[in-house]
């Protein structure tokens, strides 16, 4: 069995936080099923999970002419990706400082500058704020410069974009560690989106997580599709401080019709490398330089949003029966995560052993919960 560091485990003082314990348990379980229906504790993931992680919101497709734009709720912030006229990428709080409207919605181009849709302020796409209608019904000037937007960080790794809404994680490259180095040679920025999938369902954004890092339901929930390439045997987990990281061996026959990228060797040659990051992003990048990407954003304590975005070397094949088995693949994750959503309330049920296929669970429970205990005793909630 494959267990966890014992250094990254935090074992004394217990920090409790709505009556919730904030630790790892001792016996390698998982934490408290109260976490899952406590509002003040979802809005302090909100604050610290999703604030001080990088988090994905777009990629490169998006923003290529000055004037493009992604939009993200990252947490319970507004945030804004823009293609600047001097070409940079600059992130901002989609938020007008005047009377808290969104500026821009979902994706698209907003011309030369950013109007907000309530009165009117117009701002610079590097931020500054260039013009506030009829000035004179303010008691004193508008000072331009106290009233731009805020600025937020924002990086890119391959064409993918992320932003840090509070400007203190460590760099992206380090916080991604070691996907960057690993999947440098599947060629990923070339890859073209085929198709994509967005849904709601009803669960709580950790029970997805939860889901979407487990690997030992995959030949139980997945029987009728993806279980059918899934031998446990096969499978190899490990976790690093904000990753986690799935190893598979694909069978003969599916080798046998992939047109593996050359220089690729070991394990990134003979099947999928997947990469769980912090604290919603999973990528699973495949011998061909094609990948798979999957996010899982809160709507509300109990619902949340399930998005996938499919990448392929070829764009113009025929990816239809891919499309069809993906959409099988959720669909049937979404309906035992709002099963499990169901069963947490059960006051009967404490959580069960660690498998060796849940470590990546483990993981991002641990980062969790160390986040959260640190923010509690540093008095941020």
């Amino acid at each position: 069995m494959v267990a966890l560091p014992t250094t990254d485990i935090r074992r004394a003082p217990a920090v409790v936080f709505d009556g919730i314990v904030i630790e790892p348990p001792d016996d390698d379980s998982f934490m408290d099923p109260a976490g899952y229906f406590s509002q003040p504790l979802f809005d302090l993931e909100m604050r610290v999970a999703f604030g001080k992680s990088w988090v994905f919101v777009g990629d490169l497709s998006q923003l290529r002419e000055p004037g493009d734009y992604v939009t993200e709720t990252v947490g319970h912030e507004p945030v804004m990706v823009v293609r600047g006229r001097d070409g940079e990428l600059r992130a901002f709080t989609n938020v007008c400082p005047h009377r808290a409207s969104t500026l821009v919605e979902g994706t698209g181009n907003c011309g030369r500058r950013i109007v907000c849709p309530y009165h009117g302020w117009t701002f610079e796409l590097d931020g500054r704020l260039l013009a506030v209608p009829h000035q004179r019904g303010f008691g004193e000037p508008v000072d331009r410069d106290a009233h731009g937007l805020q600025e937020v960080a924002v990086d890119v790794w391959s064409q993918f974009v992320f932003v840090n809404v509070s400007g203190d994680a460590p760099p992206l490259l380090e916080w991604m560690h070691p996907l960057p180095d690993q999947l440098g040679g599947h060629n990923l920025e070339a890859a073209t989106r085929t198709y994509d999938l967005d849904d709601e369902v009803n669960a709580n954004w950790k029970v997805m997580i939860d889901n979407a890092f487990c690997d030992y339901h995959l030949e139980f929930v997945h029987a009728d599709s993806l279980g059918r390439y899934a031998d446990p045997a096969s499978l190899q987990e490990d976790v690093w401080e904000h990753t986690g990281r799935l190893m598979t061996r694909w069978s003969p026959e599916q080798l046998a019709t992939t047109n593996v990228l050359p220089h690729l060797s070991g394990n990134e040659a003979s099947g999928a490398v997947a990469y769980s990051v912090f604290p919603n992003w999973f990528i699973a990048a495949f011998p061909n330089g094609g990948c798979s990407l999957m996010w899982w954003n809160p709507i509300t304590l109990e619902t949340s949003r399930a998005r996938v975005w499919n990448y392929s070397p070829d764009p113009d094949a025929d990816h239809r029966s891919d499309f069809e088995m993906l959409k099988m693949v959720q669909a049937e994750d979404y309906a035992i995560c709002e099963k499990v959503q169901k069963g947490l309330r059960s006051r009967f049920y404490e959580p069960g052993p660690q498998h060796y296929l849940e470590l990546r669970i483990r993981g991002f429970q641990q980062r969790l919960m160390t986040m959260l205990a640190d923010a509690i005793a540093s008095g941020d909630c």
